[in-house]
């Protein structure tokens, strides 16, 4: 089937979820999606004022590497939108081990004094929304085939 096609026309739905979510949106993961683009689009814009509220110095060289970070963390939480408007509850398990993974090695870094104290908020906020992701995959029943 092609465009040139006279039957085919253009949906007027969007496309249903590959896994619908049964009783709605997974919050947990909209919302950890939407803290990633904001920062990603905050280091993407305004690196150094970012950088600030966390106490973190950069080196003017370093600005373009920080901005390039800030875009890549914008791709990253399209991930968490893609999981979440499809219900991909696999992606969703894994997140959950990565951001608890992340308070462990934030937590290390400063401890090992690479990262200020100020950067242990991410860590405590990505294992609060581990937990939160956890029981909302309890609480949502996998869909039935």
């Amino acid at each position: 089937m092609t465009v040139n096609d006279p039957e085919w026309r253009a949906p007027s739905e969007p496309p249903t979820p590959v896994t619908p979510v049964p009783f709605g949106k997974p919050w947990s993961i909209w919302f950890w999606g939407g803290l990633l683009s904001t920062g990603g689009l905050a280091l993407a814009v305004a690196p150094r004022a970012s950088l600030d509220l966390l106490k973190t110095s950069v080196e003017e060289p370093s600005l373009p590497w920080v901005r390039f970070a800030g875009l890549a963390l914008l791709a990253y939480a399209m991930g968490y939108h893609v999981a979440g408007w499809t219900g991909q509850r696999t992606y969703m398990r894994a997140s959950v081990v990565l951001r608890v993974f992340s308070l462990v090695v934030i937590g290390a870094f400063v401890l090992a004094d690479w990262l200020p104290k100020a950067w242990l908020a991410f860590g405590l906020l990505d294992f609060a929304g581990a937990v939160w992701t956890t029981l909302e995959l309890r609480w949502r029943p996998k869909p039935k085939a």
